[in-house]
């Protein structure tokens, strides 16, 4: 079943643009921990100020990294570096004033607890940390020393 999940979620990645395998792995990975993360705090967002503050967290960097990574794909096939330099700042520069208004509102607006709507930004660390880490794990080749090595 989750296999089939994935694969379903994966299909859905590509036809939106999502190309490269292992950015696909990421976006897909940060969806399923955005779920969670809504799938735990929302049903407590009604008597904690932090679970709802915590998931507003995760959807502002998980939105903010799905569009990093869709655009990311797109910039390398740009023949013009100064065009491409250009995308990316006015990219960047948009994404921070969006995420920036988004938390803004939050915290002042809306009443959100600064930690955990900052716990929830981290959610996009910890999830490249345990891909690397998966990937690291997957690629280490098991030798057996012989002692002739020295």
């Amino acid at each position: 079943m989750v296999k089939n999940l994935r694969d379903r979620l994966d299909r859905w990645l590509l036809r939106r643009g999502y190309v490269h395998p292992e950015v696909r792995e990421l976006v897909r990975n940060q969806i399923v921990l955005t779920a969670l993360v809504l799938l735990v705090c929302l049903p407590l967002s009604g008597i904690s100020v932090a679970a709802w503050s915590l998931a507003a967290g995760t959807v502002i960097i998980s939105l903010n990294f799905c569009s990093l990574a869709r655009f990311g794909q797109r910039i390398t096939g740009y023949g013009n570096k100064r065009e491409a330099v250009l995308a990316v700042l006015v990219r960047f520069y948009l994404r921070l004033a969006i995420s920036g208004a988004a938390l803004f509102a939050c915290i002042v607006w809306f009443g959100a607890m600064p930690l955990p709507l900052l716990a929830g930004i981290t959610t996009v660390v910890v999830n490249f940390l345990v891909w690397g880490a998966w990937r690291y794990a997957g690629s280490r080749t098991r030798q057996t020393l012989t002692g002739k090595e020295a």
